[in-house]
């Protein structure tokens, strides 16, 4: 049995933010991780578990591998809409879809109570990305008494999704990142350097957004080596006085519960 997770009439929300692999091609590998995750997050008493940026695809390079992206009606998606209604436990997963039109876009949805409550699609791409296509609009959803919103790693070097999120009423903002490093990481050495990029952007942009906008945000990125490519990982949550309320300590793939005050 797991503990009851908490609702509306709590005064907090509780979260697991995973800092986790994804490897690229591997949606059966990523699904179960997506799943185990979830009971994790259940048998913590977790509201919510916010994953990484193409956390179920793997990043994905749509001229190179254009099988990897998949439609929002994925038998995978259905599975994972299933274990959270299963468990109790809302997700945010991220993905590489195959949009409506044959375009490709990198995409966050939010699934609670076993439907999806939105869908953000990255509206301001990073480098290597140009396969994608931007989108439009900023998702503000009721979840659990709470009003989220979302920006896709890229995202938080632009003020405007934290903007419109602020307008909309939204009191937390998930921050799911896959930001590739160059070269690959061969030590403990050039794993702590590439995080320590990571780290200075990443916590230095939410930090701001959280204290201009008077916002939580929460942080989960990709974190370890892939078939070709390495990530930095972290996870945090961010207080709207900008300041560092809980963090993991380095690049390696690990869960942080934290708990937001409504």
């Amino acid at each position: 049995m797991y503990p009851s997770p908490k609702g509306v009439n709590d005064e907090r929300m509780r979260l697991l933010l995973a800092a986790m692999q994804c490897e690229k091609g591997d949606l059966e590998g990523n699904l179960r991780s997506h799943q185990d995750l979830a009971h994790e997050a259940a048998s913590n008493g977790c509201d919510f578990a916010l994953f990484p940026e193409m956390s179920l695809t793997g990043s994905v390079d749509p001229t190179s591998n254009p099988e990897r992206l998949i439609s929002l009606d994925h038998p995978a998606i259905v599975e994972l809409t299933e274990t959270s209604s299963a468990t109790g436990v809302g997700v945010c997963i991220g993905l590489a879809e195959r949009g409506p039109q044959g375009d490709a876009h990198i995409t966050q949805l939010v699934i609670d109570q076993g439907r999806c409550l939105g869908v953000q699609r990255k509206r301001h791409l990073g480098d290597g990305e140009e396969s994608f296509s931007p989108a439009h609009g900023a998702l503000v959803c009721e979840l659990r008494g709470t009003r989220i919103a979302i920006a896709i790693c890229a995202e938080a070097g632009f003020d405007s999704p934290f903007d419109l999120a602020a307008e909309r009423g939204a009191q937390l903002v998930f921050f799911p990142a896959a930001p590739g490093l160059y070269g690959r990481r061969s030590d403990d050495a050039s794993w702590q350097k590439g995080f320590s990029w990571w780290e200075d952007c990443s916590l230095s942009d939410a930090r701001r957004h959280a204290l201009r906008c008077g916002l939580f945000v929460a942080l989960a990125g990709q974190a370890g080596s892939t078939v070709d490519e390495d990530f930095p990982g972290l996870a945090a949550l961010v207080g709207p006085e900008g300041d560092v309320r809980a963090r993991l300590p380095d690049w390696r793939a690990g869960t942080l519960v934290v708990e937001v005050p409504l």
